[in-house]
């Protein structure tokens, strides 16, 4: 008879723990088919999301004087580090941009989401740390250079600023690039991003800008409930064996 009682008792706690694992997961949002990110025409990422890893980017708003050109080009790399993988976000203009371009402004959002190609849920297993700005210019053109990066975590121009990254060139009171890096907080799975650009001096120009996003796995501790319930299972469980 106690054996019959353990036996319900252990299978009961696999019904409860398994409902429970379910529950977990059916309040997951499932991953949306998104094309994987590729070189790629600006143009073309204006209109369509794509994925690198398991980064969602997602054009927003953009604007300046060329900001329409066919030519206008976008790479997102994923450089798997040992301290956490870093995804880069690389905006090149047709041309170099020079102070007759006036500015520019680009708007997207990144985001964490489970990649398809791994066998975790990085939105369980993946969070942001860190952020910052750079560009690149040729020879003695890095005058005049300036690229800020301000970061919201809930909306553009929103309640909760995550912070700013900006470069600019020394004659301009910067340090050249790259620009700070700037922490995130913990738990932050989407972030808005603004990049504002110019170039104000005569003999500068800008070749392209780049956003570092790096990123580090969560550890988890299972909570004191989840540990005492636990433990009170195997404990019913053994004083059950022992009395059979």
């Amino acid at each position: 008879m106690i054996t019959n009682i353990s036996r319900q008792l252990t299978t009961g706690a696999l019904a409860i723990a398994g409902s429970v694992a379910a529950f977990g997961f059916a309040n997951t949002a499932p991953v949306q088919a998104q094309a994987v990110c590729l070189p790629q025409s600006f143009n073309n990422f204006k209109t369509n999301s794509c994925r690198k890893g398991d980064k969602l980017f997602t054009h927003i708003n953009s604007s300046g004087s060329g900001i329409n050109d066919p030519a206008n080009f976008l790479t997102i790399t994923e450089t798997v580090l040992p301290l956490g993988d870093l995804h880069t976000f690389t905006f090149t203009p047709a041309t170099p941009l020079t102070s007759l371009g006036g500015v520019y402004v680009i708007d997207y959002t990144i985001e964490i989401v489970d990649d398809p190609d791994t066998p975790d849920n990085e939105l369980l297993t993946k969070m942001f740390e860190a952020f910052s700005a750079g560009y690149t210019t040729t020879g003695q053109t890095d005058s005049g250079v300036s690229l800020n990066q301000t970061v919201w975590s809930d909306a553009f121009g929103g309640s909760s600023l995550v912070g700013t990254s900006e470069a600019k060139s020394s004659n301009i009171g910067g340090t050249g690039s790259p620009g700070l890096t700037v922490p995130i907080d913990p738990n932050i799975l989407k972030l808005y991003v603004r990049n504002t650009f110019s170039v104000s001096s005569l003999n500068g120009s800008l070749n392209s800008i780049t956003n570092d996003f790096r990123q580090k796995s969560i550890v988890k501790t299972p909570e004191p409930s989840a540990i005492l319930g636990i433990l009170a299972v195997a404990g019913v469980g053994a004083f059950a064996r022992r009395k059979s």
